[in-house]
């Protein structure tokens, strides 16, 4: 479907993976579940649940993956054949509010709205106000579905500074917004799976790396299931891309927009 191809240099992380080696500790990270408590976030309760009717049985994962592969019309192909560039939360602690704010943009990709890049400062500032702190991304895909984002050219990417949130900015975010969206179950491979090969990007967080990321494609590699990440640690990887194997790939957060506003 598009001219596209996924390059060779794509960061692999699976269970044998020495992490030190392959992540940089200096960069932003920032995932906090620890805010998640149970009796302020059952699951269901703030998002939709995942609904069922989308679940993909696993004897057609592998045909599935290969066909979205052959014909280039997975969501990696999607954007780079937009040359869509991979969020840099550079020293911010925002990689909860990054992921979110990239399944954002691909899904208006999707819905061949024009290409805008847009401030996951905008939300995560607001939210913590105006700390440099963690978070996890249900949290921020609530008040992107509530408020939106404001475009980079209107609030800088990394710019946690009140003199941003004017009269104008808020109501342009409300252009830039979630319209329907859903909470995936903690560490429930089935339905990341079913969101990716129905090319819905999730924001994934996982505790083993203290960091959320853009789960993008379902990947068949080495006789079974991986998934493709896109970092928010700008090129990292081929474009921003990586792999995520075994119990690695398991997310102990994860929420998905369906659709956006149409601006």
């Amino acid at each position: 479907m598009f001219e596209s191809a996924i390059g060779n240099n794509e960061i692999i992380i699976d269970d044998n993976t020495d992490i030190n080696s392959v992540i940089d500790l200096s960069n932003g990270r920032g995932l906090n579940l620890g805010l998640r408590g149970p009796k302020d976030y059952e699951y269901g309760t703030v998002a939709n649940p995942f609904p069922q009717e989308l679940l993909i049985p696993r004897n057609e994962w592998q045909g599935r993956i290969e066909s979205m592969e052959a014909d280039k019309s997975r969501l990696s192909d999607l954007i780079r054949w937009k040359n869509l560039p991979p969020k840099n939360q550079e020293q911010t602690n925002y990689c909860w509010v990054n992921a979110p704010t990239h399944c954002l943009e691909i899904i208006r990709l999707q819905q061949n709205q024009q290409v805008v890049i847009l401030s996951p400062a905008s939300a995560g500032a607001q939210i913590k106000g105006y700390r440099n702190v963690g978070g996890w991304g249900l949290e921020a895909l609530q008040w992107i579905s509530d408020h939106g984002l404001v475009p980079v050219s209107q609030w800088p990417a990394n710019a946690i500074s009140r003199s941003y949130a004017t009269e104008n900015n808020m109501a342009l975010a409300k252009s830039y917004a979630v319209d329907e969206w859903i909470e995936l179950k903690p560490r429930d491979l089935d339905q990341l799976i079913s969101c990716l090969l129905r090319r819905i990007p999730v924001a994934v967080g996982y505790n083993w790396w203290g960091h959320e990321v853009t789960a993008i494609d379902a990947v068949w590699r080495n006789g079974t299931v991986a998934i493709r990440i896109r970092n928010s640690w700008g090129n990292w990887g081929d474009f921003g891309f990586g792999i995520l194997e075994g119990s690695k790939m398991y997310p102990d957060d994860a929420c998905a927009p369906l659709t956006a506003i149409a601006s």
